[in-house]
């Protein structure tokens, strides 16, 4: 798959393209596959969690988290053509548009965020305040600084750990990749 991808991002310009081919790359999935396999012993103590991923992009992780409930994941951006790639290719995902500052996260039991390298930490800690108690809470970052879009990355686990404000850590870990590492907090 990841060639398929490669030949695809270098035969074309398309930046909507691009993003898609991005959002699927070896690492994303690495990354997705690394929160699942941490994170659904957790998941197994919930009896049907409605759970959210915020700035989900296309859908990929909301889709390989619905066996983890009954109902629909839902996963939200602010980008709207997030949403209607995202039906076309995860059409048992419920997507929304929306900025993370106006999300009522108050209705999740599971509250997801993959792309915290991509918020202002005044947003990040916005948003963890409008976390409902008890929530469990994902986050992953990054210390790959050399993407301009990456406004938040962290130099490491402890530095992330420290820029975010959970009441209980229940792991943190490294995820070691070519060109970065990608750090994942679940807390409550």
């Amino acid at each position: 798959m990841d060639t398929i991808l490669r030949v695809i991002d270098d035969v074309t310009n398309d930046r909507q393209v691009k993003s898609i081919i991005n959002s699927l790359n070896e690492n994303q999935e690495k990354s997705k596959n690394w929160l699942i396999d941490k994170s659904k012993e957790y998941f197994d103590l919930l009896i049907n969690p409605k759970i959210c991923v915020a700035a989900g992009w296309y859908g990929h992780l909301a889709n390989k988290l619905e066996k983890y409930t009954d109902q629909k994941v839902l996963s939200f951006d602010i980008d709207p053509m997030t949403k209607k790639i995202g039906q076309k290719l995860y059409p048992n995902v419920w997507f929304k548009v929306e900025d993370i500052q106006d999300f009522n996260f108050t209705k999740f039991d599971v509250v997801i965020c993959t792309s915290c390298e991509h918020l202002e930490p005044k947003l990040l800690d916005s948003m963890l305040y409008k976390v409902k108690a008890g929530a469990l809470v994902i986050l992953q970052s990054n210390n790959y600084f050399e993407v301009e879009e990456h406004i938040n990355c962290q130099k490491s686990l402890d530095d992330f750990e420290k820029s975010i404000k959970l009441n209980t850590i229940l792991y943190k870990g490294t995820l070691r990749l070519d060109k970065y590492d990608r750090y994942m907090i679940i807390g409550i």
